[in-house]
């Protein structure tokens, strides 16, 4: 769900920037296009690493539940952002960054959403029909869950008690 969401939150604000064309999602569509005026989303890597922190939450039904963070789980992608001259790709650009939110909910897991970086590329440095055209890495931090319940205090089973006067029973003593 994560990848799906977030590349769909990217393409969503690319065209809601100004991008005019339907945005490419994969490099070989991206190298044989024949716009000058292009927009890409395209999946970068993905790492995971060992988390094993936990929340407590009540669900809908009013159960208290205990959530675990299993793995940290970052998503990046590359948005480019081509045209005819720099203005054009800058004003693109611009809009796109400030329309960014801070992070997205997954899952009823919030996702927080990084900018990692921005580059400039020239027509001579790339495979894009475009003269320039700026490449803006952004990350999606999420996890992977595993959600358990409590033990209810009712299904619990009490095999004695016993009361020794406030003593501890010593090794061999009853």
């Amino acid at each position: 769900m994560l990848y799906e969401q977030s590349k769909r939150y990217l393409l969503d604000k690319l065209v809601a920037a100004g991008l005019k064309t339907r945005p490419y999602t994969t490099e070989k569509g991206l190298a044989k296009s024949m716009e000058s005026h292009v927009g890409a989303v395209l999946f970068e890597s993905e790492d995971y690493t060992r988390n094993g922190s936990k929340t407590y939450y009540v669900d809908e039904t009013g159960s208290r539940k205990k959530r675990r963070k299993v793995f940290d789980r970052k998503l990046s992608f590359t948005v480019t952002i081509g045209d005819y001259n720099d203005e054009a790709v800058e004003t693109i650009a611009a809009a796109f960054i400030a329309g960014l939110d801070k992070g997205i909910y997954v899952d009823g897991n919030y996702v927080p959403i990084e900018l990692d970086g921005a580059a400039w590329v020239a027509d001579e440095d790339s495979i894009l029909r475009a003269r320039v055209a700026m490449q803006i890495k952004i990350d999606f931090h999420g996890g992977v869950y595993r959600d358990t319940g409590f033990a209810k205090v009712s299904e619990l089973e009490v095999v004695s008690v016993e009361k020794d006067n406030g003593k501890e029973p010593a090794d061999g003593d009853e």
